[in-house]
């Protein structure tokens, strides 16, 4: 299977925003294969291809009908010091005008598509810096203290603006996890370069995270949720893996969640058994 990346531009009220969607594909060896920057789903589909790939893309695209507040997996991502965008339809409608996700799911039925969070991507790349995959974990309470210090670099655009300045320090962490020596020169000039740099930083987190699942250790990285009521895939490692198996099993204990406790690969079982 491939390894697919989408960062998807959320916004439904205009017919040409301002910022572009994504699609990055990232090779077995580990080698960045292409960005490209597209506007609407049949661009997206298209670019995806029909050959089977683990898709992550950073947006919500399941959202159950009548959810007050966070999904499952968000109300888990909490408990793991992990932000992530509380999803509602009426929320997405009062920000967005809508939900692109769930419709661009239902173009790619012979895929498997997940959600992913680039920001979590760029602060685990931080993580094994200096901590690399193999070094003794470091118990719950020490790595929680830890992990709340990694930040990622603000490079997202804010207001419609790019930050130009997070946009270096985001691409080199991601070129810790893959070749980057095909990143595209860019298409336009000034801000609107810049915000589809920031969104070809998203993709391409995404697709790391995707050949991550199929070529990582099943220690490397955890799949939490489910694909009706939400399900995120992220890169991790014993530590984080650990803490979200207990708080996993709390939540449910407390009836607070209704998912699987399985997050690693070991035991969630390859992508296409999905």
């Amino acid at each position: 299977m491939r390894a697919v990346g989408i960062h998807l531009n959320p916004e439904m009220r205009r017919d040409d925003p301002p910022g572009r969607s994504a699609v990055a594909e990232i090779g077995a060896d580990g080698v960045l294969r292409s960005v490209q920057m597209c506007r609407s789903d049949g661009e997206i589909v298209a670019l995806v291809g029909d050959s089977p790939a683990v898709v992550v893309i950073d947006a919500p695209i399941a959202i159950p009908h009548g959810t007050a507040g966070r999904r499952d997996m968000e109300q888990v991502l909490a408990w793991l010091d992990i932000p992530a965008f509380p999803v509602t339809r009426a929320r997405l409608e009062k920000v967005h005008g809508g939900a692109r996700g769930p419709g661009l799911r239902a173009q790619m039925p012979d895929h498997t598509v997940v959600e992913g969070i680039p920001d979590q991507v760029i602060r685990q790349l931080l993580w094994e810096r200096e901590h690399p995959m193999g070094t003794p974990p470091l118990g719950l309470a020490d790595y929680r203290a830890a992990w709340l210090g990694v930040r990622a670099p603000a490079f997202r655009p804010r207001g419609g603006r790019a930050r130009h300045d997070g946009l270096a320090p985001a691409r080199a962490v991601l070129a810790d996890a893959a070749d980057l020596a095909a990143w595209p020169a860019p298409e336009r000039t000034g801000d609107l370069a810049a915000l589809d740099e920031a969104a070809a930083i998203d993709a391409v987190a995404c697709a790391i995270t995707a050949h991550r699942c199929l070529h990582g250790p099943a220690d490397s990285w955890a799949r939490i949720g489910t694909a009706d009521s939400g399900r995120v895939l992220i890169p991790a490692g014993p530590d984080l893996i650990a803490r979200a198996v207990v708080n996993i099993a709390r939540l449910a204990d407390e009836g607070s969640i209704a998912m699987p406790r399985e997050v690693a690969g070991g035991a969630v079982g390859p992508a296409h058994s999905w």
